[in-house]
């Protein structure tokens, strides 16, 4: 369960103030469902001459799911209140490997003959590592917990003929064709174009971030109006009991912070990495 904030901005005259001082709450508060998993979509009745949310209210409202709260752009919590926005950390990598997936099925013969980079610094993302492995000649992985992947090394050579190689340091991953970075790191610079999620301190060249999945118009449709798409779904597989499957593409991204549609991004990021190569 989760919790979907949207703020309604009105004109609010004395006397309207004055009923909500008496005990009228500002909150709206529905029950819904997406693809069978529920969630409760609250909509807070503002001012708009201050614009500010009930935080206060609405922390007494969501109880044990304030930690898990997904609201519009812009619109974030104040320290302190007890509510927090929930960050879709899992889901957020698996966007970030279908990315690597179809940046591979773009490239075509070349993708099938690539060597691509995967930075999983603790291990938790090895899944990742199989579904891109399958797709290129050889994935090279940058990781400081190696024992977690023993086993899906063997698993992908033996089953799939796939070719996985374990690098000590960033620099073991020279050469690759673009960089697959699943979850946050610190702050450091690969010289190749890297993939990656939100919040995340790696830079590429270039950096690709800000990845927004390819809906289809009824599942669109269902995406409370204001509220980000890829946080939005997120928190419906983490937290729901139904996982529906992520087959979906990607349809846009940001390239070093400017927005552009996935493919055109994508081009310029080949066109970048063939140069490189002609040049060396």
């Amino acid at each position: 369960m989760f919790i979907v904030l949207t703020v309604e901005r009105e004109e609010k005259g004395p006397l309207a103030r004055a009923v909500e001082y008496l005990g009228r709450s500002p909150l709206k508060i529905y029950r819904k469902s997406f693809l069978g998993n529920g969630y409760y979509h609250i909509v807070d009745h503002v001012s708009r001459a201050n614009g500010s949310p009930h935080w206060r209210l609405l922390a007494q409202a969501t109880g044990r799911a304030a930690v898990r709260l997904v609201a519009e752009e812009g619109v974030e919590p104040p320290p302190g209140c007890g509510l927090r926005l929930y960050q879709p950390g899992v889901f957020a990598g698996r966007i970030a490997a279908m990315a690597g997936v179809q940046l591979l099925r773009m490239m075509g013969e070349e993708g099938r003959r690539a060597t691509v980079a995967l930075v999983d610094e603790d291990g938790l993302f090895s899944w990742c590592a199989g579904e891109l492995a399958r797709q290129c000649a050889l994935l090279r992985v940058y990781t400081r917990r190696p024992e977690r992947y023993a086993v899906l090394c063997r698993e992908l050579m033996e089953g799939f003929g796939a070719s996985l190689l374990l690098a000590d340091t960033p620099e073991g991953l020279a050469g690759s064709s673009f960089a697959v970075a699943p979850a946050p790191t610190g702050v450091w610079k690969l010289p190749l174009p890297v993939l990656t999620v939100d919040r995340s301190g790696i830079q590429g060249s270039p950096t690709v971030n800000r990845l927004e999945p390819d809906l289809p118009p009824e599942i669109l449709r269902e995406v409370p109006e204001g509220i980000p798409a890829a946080q939005f779904l997120g928190a419906a597989w983490e937290t729901g009991l139904r996982r529906f499957p992520l087959d979906m593409g990607i349809r846009a991204c940001r390239v070093d912070g400017r927005l552009v549609p996935f493919r055109e991004g994508m081009a310029a990021v080949l066109g970048m990495d063939r140069g490189s190569k002609a040049g060396r």
